[in-house]
């Protein structure tokens, strides 16, 4: 049996191949080669670089073998399950090869633009090329268990207000378009850079996102320069992680984050210049391995890079939150004298040469905090729930927990005398 993973409707896949071998000493004829229900299936073959729907008489010489290869563009309205088979008909004897892929429906919209207030139900998949657009003045509602794949470099830019509206269960779910492997071990589902990511442009406010999956892009949430007197956004549940360039940058807006895991990027993590922020039990963790990385998990700052505008820091609260990674310092501060640069950590686990002042109640600094799986099959597959041995146990402040009272996961905070610092409560195996 060849099988491909989730191919999605009215799209090429991957081709897959396999082997015809002829392990006798002398020549054979395969009387014929038939791919039997192509019309319905999509299946399509390709025989020692002959294409058909039904080959006769093909040899192979002794101790000899051909490749055959194999694709399928799925019909639309496709079946959960595609399946179809080749028939090979060898001096009398018949032979198949089964043929098997994960059918996914998709609406395919490219530069789409989203003019009027719209609400996206879950009954088919979005496959988005290029971008997908919400216009200044729109509100687009997504529900629950509704799935993005977005084709490379395509976007979801955000100029009005985007509500999301995911469960525990069934989260919203953004990510690349390809299903398969690299090498026959590597998803690309933890592959980097698959899609460009998610902006909020500068007039886009009081968006909000509740379980969000988004993986797997160049920049994964931009959030543009904003008045910061105003909501820009709310994240709850939301995971940002595998970015290529940055996972969360934010620059003079007022965001409130909570349940949130922001991991793995070439650069920061979360990185957030100016504005006023709240991030209550959040991980922000940093080990990505797909190349050299750039800066640490996060980057607290009151200017831009040039140091040629001024972004005063009125806010930042960093409470009940993991800061940690592969790298000895996971935390950069980068502060101009002539902009306010206002933050405080408390009950935080941090990675990073130790700070003392008023900034920093009750941190624990570089005590591992025991993550599941850090990429230990080398696959780039990472677990960021707790080991029982975590610095995070009980450590955080119930006062703040009692307002998110369940985590990323849905289990409950407050079943001990202190909840655990980070997105996940530690649960006993």
């Amino acid at each position: 049996t060849v099988k491909f993973e989730t191919v999605l409707s009215e799209t090429g896949s991957p081709t897959k191949q396999f082997m015809i071998y002829n392990r006798n000493s002398k020549g054979l004829r395969i009387e014929s080669i038939e791919l039997m229900s192509p019309e319905t299936s999509g299946f399509s073959m390709n025989i020692d670089n002959e294409r058909g729907t039904k080959l006769s008489n093909v040899e192979i010489l002794g101790k000899d073998s051909l490749y055959a290869f194999v694709e399928i563009t799925a019909k639309p309205d496709c079946p959960p399950i595609i399946r179809d088979s080749i028939r090979f008909v060898t001096n009398g004897n018949i032979q198949y090869v089964q043929l098997e892929a994960i059918g996914q429906e998709v609406y395919i919209w490219k530069n789409k633009k989203i003019l009027s207030d719209t609400v996206l139900t879950d009954d088919k998949a979005y496959l988005i090329y290029d971008s997908l657009v919400v216009e200044n003045g729109v509100t687009l509602e997504i529900e629950e268990n509704v799935k993005f794949f977005f084709h490379h470099d395509a976007s979801l830019k955000v100029h009005g207000t985007l509500i999301v509206k995911g469960s525990v269960e069934k989260p919203v779910i953004m990510r690349g378009d390809r299903f398969d492997y690299i090498n026959g071990r590597i998803p690309y589902d933890n592959v980097s850079g698959r899609w460009e990511g998610i902006i909020f442009s500068r007039y886009s406010y009081n968006n909000r996102l509740e379980n969000v999956v988004a993986k797997n892009a160049t920049k994964g949430m931009t959030f543009e320069s904003s008045i910061p007197t105003i909501k820009k956004a709310t994240l709850i549940n939301t995971v940002v992680q595998n970015t290529s360039t940055y996972g969360v940058r934010a620059t003079n807006c007022n965001i409130d984050a909570a349940n949130c895991l922001f991991a793995n990027s070439a650069g920061a993590a979360l990185s957030l210049s100016g504005g006023s922020y709240s991030f209550v039990h959040c991980s922000i963790v940093n080990y990505y391995e797909w190349k050299a990385r750039q800066y640490q998990a996060l980057i607290l700052s009151n200017a831009s890079n040039d140091l040629k505008t001024y972004y005063p820091l009125t806010k930042c609260d960093i409470i009940n939150c993991i800061i940690y990674g592969s790298a000895s310092n996971e935390l950069i501060l980068t502060e101009d004298q002539n902009a306010d640069f206002n933050y405080h950590f408390l009950n935080c686990v941090i990675k990073s040469p130790e700070k003392t002042g008023a900034s920093y109640t009750n941190v624990i600094w570089n005590a591992d905090p025991m993550f599941k799986d850090l990429n230990n099959e080398r696959l780039y597959y990472y677990n960021f729930h707790l080991q029982g041995q975590s610095s995070a146990i009980d450590r955080a402040d119930k006062t703040y927990s009692i307002s998110y009272p369940t985590d990323l996961d849905g289990n409950s905070r407050l079943n001990d005398t202190n909840p655990d610092i980070g997105c996940y409560e530690w649960i006993v195996d």
